[in-house]
């Protein structure tokens, strides 16, 4: 069953009237609730809920949305505004990560460990490389080079035109871990300056060399029985935000490799940078909004369940995240009270894969192998939608 709840800190702010739908402007602003628009079931056999997770978050590229699934192998094109399949393009396994499209060529990658790149029109695909091994992470685009990473510990960097392999590096097993305890994925390479920074499932950070691939500097990260860097480390300033799967959570200081500071929970996607704050999506199922600064955490929202979030998303009235055990919740970001949030209500419920936010739209694939398409209304006109920590937090709007 299908539950909708909106709480809110002044009564009849939201109308939970359909809003109209896109082709919205991508620099409009969400002004309340988002309400359901539509919805389409991905290709896949029927799931169960002791098996199945959905990994690949959506991508949007003008008015298409790109997105594949853990039940199908091959990566769909739909129409924003309905959710119409456009364009199906051929791989080898399922999908497990999310597609980068861009200047008429789409990138993706799979669970057999292959690299593809189609022209966004369809046919046969430009290039594809075989890795050797699952892929779980979206690849990292530069002008000219696809970097990769698979679940063995290798990293490769592909001509992003041709598909030709520049380097290829190779991480050494952890002789004292089983690999049975090793867990399934690997975080996205994250370009920093003239290095590409890739974490490993023995919770080590490396810096490699963006032009040669060869190593040149490591800082150990993950402690605890799962120490595995799954989500991508983020890089703001002086500092890289990463975490192991089960602790801890670090401010990385790139000048010396050191912590700054560190929490005692882990992570499993990529945390929200903003000015002052971050906010640290944990494998507890709790959402920290945290001093970058100094670490001190200033509010934790609880989802009630044990499940790993997702990745923040931004948005003008608050934080966006959704739990892989649970639904989709929109955080105050100055205080943390609850705004609104959606229960798929499916027989498997949860939102592992992180959610997409373009514009007053946002897409989420349910771990059932749903695609939900919200559309948000737009800030009235005459009050402005307020996304500043100055605002005092006990209402989304001021008058003009």
């Amino acid at each position: 069953m299908t539950s909708w709840l909106a709480v809110l800190s002044i009564a009849g702010i939201f109308d939970l009237t359909p809003p109209e739908r896109p082709g919205l402007p991508a620099d409009e602003e969400i002004g309340g609730a988002p309400v359901l628009d539509w919805s389409r079931r991905l290709p896949g056999p029927k799931v169960t809920a002791a098996t199945h997770t959905e990994l690949a978050r959506p991508a949007v590229d003008g008015e298409s949305i790109f997105v594949g699934s853990a039940g199908d192998s091959s990566l769909l094109r739909l129409l924003r505004s309905t959710g119409e399949v456009l364009v199906e393009y051929p791989a080898r396994a399922p999908l497990l990560a999310e597609p980068v499209a861009a200047d008429g060529r789409v990138w993706f990658v799979d669970g057999a460990g292959y690299t593809f790149c189609y022209a966004i029109e369809g046919g046969e695909p430009i290039w594809s490389h075989f890795g050797g091994a699952p892929i779980t992470a979206r690849p990292t685009l530069t002008s000219d080079t696809a970097f990769v990473a698979n679940v063995d510990g290798v990293v490769f960097a592909l001509d992003a035109f041709t598909g030709e392999v520049r380097w290829r590096y190779q991480r050494p097993a952890d002789a004292s871990r089983q690999s049975d305890l090793t867990l399934f994925g690997a975080p996205s390479p994250v370009v920093v300056e003239d290095e590409l920074l890739v974490g490993f499932s023995d919770g080590a950070i490396l810096a490699l060399d963006l032009t040669t691939g060869r190593p040149i500097w490591e800082a150990r990260v993950g402690e605890g029985r799962y120490p595995d860097i799954i989500g991508t480390p983020k890089a703001a300033g002086t500092d890289l935000y990463v975490g192991g799967y089960s602790e801890p959570f670090v401010a990385l200081d790139l000048r010396n490799r050191t912590p700054r500071w560190r929490i005692d929970a882990g992570t499993a996607a990529e945390p929200l940078v903003e000015e002052e704050l971050l906010f640290h999506p944990s494998t507890d199922g709790k959402l920290r909004a945290v001093r970058r600064d100094t670490g001190e955490v200033l509010w934790t929202f609880e989802t009630g369940d044990s499940g790993a979030l997702s990745s923040p998303q931004a948005t003008a009235v608050g934080v966006l995240v959704s739990s892989s055990d649970e639904g989709i919740y929109l955080v105050d970001r100055a205080t943390g009270a609850l705004l609104w949030t959606y229960d798929p209500g499916y027989q498997l419920n949860g939102v592992t894969a992180s959610l997409t936010v373009v514009g007053r739209q946002i897409l989420a694939l349910t771990n059932a192998g749903n695609l939900l398409s919200f559309v948000a209304p737009p800030a009235p006109s005459d009050v402005e939608v307020v996304s500043e920590r100055a605002w005092d937090g006990r209402s989304l709007f001021r008058p003009r």
